[in-house]
């Protein structure tokens, strides 16, 4: 009980130091990413045509159903650990910031399907009842890991042009493990469940 009391500490310490203003700007920039993708693709209907076969042979390759044609709890729960992991790791790259593009990339694809739907005749209502489920679970899990691979990639970067108030790379690489394993990891462990059992059952009342 200590231990996990010591954990939570820190986790609090952590995110209320350099991470939070990073937290901050990464869900600020993500809500403006998906209005931008939005509104683009509603101006560009052809544009939105491209980007829409584009998300759906991608949808395609993730391939998340098990034998019976259902949802797959685990492989949705893998392939977005994967992703936030992987996010959050190239932020050890400096000066790229290759997190950013991540996270524009996501943005912009919740903003193209709102498009679709709106443009398709649909009611944005039923794209969040798609969607909010599990994204009210899921999409903080994906801020977090943008938001931790720009923090470490702000230390990285800091500490390789000599900066001696940068934090060492083992300290900003525990605090960004801390949150993987205490916030992102349950969180998404949620997402994968309603996303699998829970959303289909609430699409089926409008179908």
């Amino acid at each position: 009980m200590s231990f996990l009391k010591a954990q939570w500490t820190q986790l609090r310490e952590f995110c209320a130091g350099d991470y939070r203003g990073e937290l901050r700007r990464g869900a600020a920039a993500f809500a403006v990413l998906v209005v931008i993708g939005f509104v683009v693709c509603l101006l560009f209907p052809q544009l939105l045509e491209q980007l829409t076969q584009w998300i759906l042979a991608l949808f395609d390759r993730l391939n998340v159903l098990d034998d019976s044609g259902r949802i797959s709890v685990a492989a949705v729960l893998g392939n977005n650990l994967r992703a936030c992991a992987l996010c959050i790791l190239y932020g050890l790259i400096p000066f790229v910031y290759l997190s950013a593009l991540t996270l524009g990339l996501n943005a912009l694809l919740l903003g193209v399907l709102a498009a679709y739907y709106l443009h398709s005749g649909q009611s944005l209502l039923l794209y969040a009842v798609s969607l909010l489920p599990h994204g009210i679970f899921e999409l903080p899990a994906l801020v977090l890991s943008f938001s931790l691979g720009l923090y470490l990639c702000g230390q990285v970067t800091r500490r390789c042009r000599g900066g001696e108030d940068a934090p060492s790379v083992r300290l900003a690489l525990t605090g960004a493990l801390r949150v993987f394993c205490m916030l992102i990891v349950p969180l998404l462990a949620a997402a994968s469940v309603v996303e699998a059992r829970i959303t289909p059952a609430i699409l089926s009342l409008f179908s």
